[in-house]
């Protein structure tokens, strides 16, 4: 059987690992880069660009059995899919390409994303030269970032703008409190229920009519999914937001040898780290299952915990409706990096 997998992320390389050497089974690895990176941390960065070697693995290391491919995937159907220089054939596919953060500006100049640590040291190094920085988005991405500067960058100004009411609204009160308490205290300025939608140069606009000078921004909010250009699937794989519609066992409806996992599902749960894996155990077990002819294991989504880092030392850890915070949790963080990382050896 040859599985191919499709990105390279939590889900993808957690079903190449788990799949690399099993007897009766030919893996491919479609990536964009080669190596596997804990993005969760790729704001460290900002700060240490030395930090990027701490959170990549080339997957040679610990993929010895599985072809891997350097390349984008242009387009899948049915039964194979292109690359850029040619179509590979697969008995079982699983998508797990993850989402992209667009910014929904016409003028994107000086405004970035971060969602992998290149972009990371890209602005670190534009960082060197401002005064102050927007962050746009008081999500659990743009909280992280926000604390990574204002404990460490103490130089540049931080200005966070929200369109919600309070920081980490998925999330219980005590959470966004605690969160605005802690970068308030180290200076950074919070504009809530505000969006940034538009800037000239150096000069940033917001829908209350208020102009904020910034030499730099981060955007942090919306979503994107890329659905890999699906060719000649049924309109019901996909959802109105483009999302990848999956059944009980992550497989695509009316197409049992294509699973998805991890940000590209439409599934009704926090995107996290810890849910991409656990989408990676369940379509394995299934794979297996397929080639055994044996009953199907169904995911079943549920409570994990998320631990959000404000620095290096301090940060929140929320389990439910369960909040603690301060001191330690950063490094919390850190041991979840370690131990994650170290799986894959």
């Amino acid at each position: 059987m040859h599985v191919v997998i499709v990105g390279g992320g939590f889900c993808g390389a957690t079903v190449a690992k788990q799949l690399d050497g099993i007897k009766g089974i030919e893996c491919t690895l479609i990536n964009k880069t080669s190596f596997f990176e804990y993005n969760p941390s790729a704001h460290k960065c900002l700060t240490n660009t030395k930090y990027q070697a701490d959170i990549r693995l080339n997957f040679s290391e610990f993929l010895p059995n599985t072809n891997i491919l350097e390349t984008e995937v242009k387009h899948v159907f049915q039964d194979y899919l292109k690359v850029s220089s040619k179509e590979i054939s697969f008995d079982t596919l699983v998508i797990a390409t993850g989402v992209e953060y667009p910014v929904y500006l016409e003028n994107k100049y000086n405004v970035y994303t971060l969602t992998h640590s290149n972009d990371a040291v890209l602005i670190h190094d534009k960082m060197q030269d401002v005064n102050n920085v927007i962050i746009v988005g008081g999500g659990y991405i743009g909280t992280e970032i926000a604390a990574e500067i204002a404990t460490k960058q103490k130089d540049i100004s931080v200005t966070l703008v929200h369109s919600h009411d309070r920081l980490l609204e998925r999330g219980p009160g005590l959470v966004s409190e605690y969160a605005r308490y802690f970068l308030e205290k180290r200076n950074a300025k919070i504009l809530f229920n505000e969006k940034i939608i538009g800037h000239e140069e150096n000069i940033f606009y917001t829908n209350k009519n208020r102009t904020i000078n910034s030499d730099l921004s981060i955007w942090c909010t919306g979503t994107k999914a890329n659905p890999l250009l699906l060719q000649g699937f049924d309109s019901n794989v996909l959802s109105k937001r483009q999302r990848i519609i999956v059944n009980d066992f992550l497989q695509l409806p009316k197409y049992p040898h294509i699973y998805a996992g991890g940000d590209i599902t439409e599934i009704t749960e926090e995107k996290t780290a810890q849910k991409a894996k656990k989408h990676a155990h369940v379509i394995v077990k299934n794979i297996i299952a397929q080639m055994k002819g044996a009953e199907l294991k169904p995911y079943k989504t549920g409570v994990s915990p998320l631990v959000i880092s404000l620095g290096d030392l301090y940060g929140i850890s929320q389990i439910d409706s369960a909040v603690l915070a301060g001191f330690g949790h950063g490094l919390l963080k850190k041991i979840i990096e370690w131990w994650t990382l170290e799986q894959f050896y």
